[in-house]
């Protein structure tokens, strides 16, 4: 494997990038609530939404736990931790960090790009929501559900742990029907403005010849 501190700086830059992201996040999330602009709430199903907050509220207790037992030299000591030959645990490894980076590039994006107007799926759609077409969205229409994938599956393959796969699951399953509960929701406020876009880009991934 690689050596495991090198491994846990390199888990903590991207970590305190999107904190530092996610904290201007919150704090014009609030300003905005505190103006009681009118919204509409959309219809979820409960037990797909509780999915999806499952599988994003593990991302960080996983990636800061595995941060603080790389740094102790601990990682082997977790149950679960798959032994591999090592010749083949750094290149997983490698591989998990360029997906865990992808992962947090995309989420960063979607935050710095679109922020104002992406906001937690319990917010409702509020009265001055705009149909955003570029940036991540132009590559997907749900880039943080994306990003929510790419990051558990990056620090499962970094830890070399299965455990993180246990909320990819969550959001793999839930994030469909999230969608598709957001997506009925954006085109009765949009109409045809909102089909066109479907067609033209992918719910999960990119279409490169639309």
């Amino acid at each position: 494997m690689l050596p495991q501190t090198l491994v846990a700086v390199l888990l903590l830059l991207p970590l305190l990038a999107l904190v530092a992201v996610s904290i201007r996040y919150w704090i014009a999330y609030g300003r905005q609530e505190q103006h009681g602009s009118g919204k509409r709430h959309i219809g979820y199903n409960r037990f797909f939404l509780t999915l999806m907050a499952v599988g994003y509220l593990s991302i960080w207790p996983l990636w800061v736990g595995g941060i603080v037992l790389l740094f102790l030299n601990r990682a082997h000591a977790v149950p679960g931790i798959l032994i591999l030959s090592s010749s083949v645990a750094p290149l997983i490894q490698i591989v998990g960090l360029v997906l865990l980076y992808v992962g947090s590039l995309f989420f960063a994006w979607a935050v710095g790009s679109a922020g104002k107007v992406l906001r937690p799926s319990t917010s409702g759609v509020h009265a001055g929501h705009r149909l955003v077409q570029d940036g991540p969205l132009g590559i997907v229409r749900h880039p943080y559900y994306v990003s929510y994938v790419l990051i558990l599956l990056g620090l499962s393959l970094t830890l070399v742990s299965p455990w993180p796969l246990v909320p990819a699951l969550c959001v793999v399953i839930g994030m469909g029907p999230t969608a598709r509960a957001e997506e009925a929701e954006l085109i009765g406020l949009y109409g045809q403005e909102y089909k066109q876009y479907q067609q033209r880009v992918g719910r999960f991934f990119p279409r490169p010849f639309r």
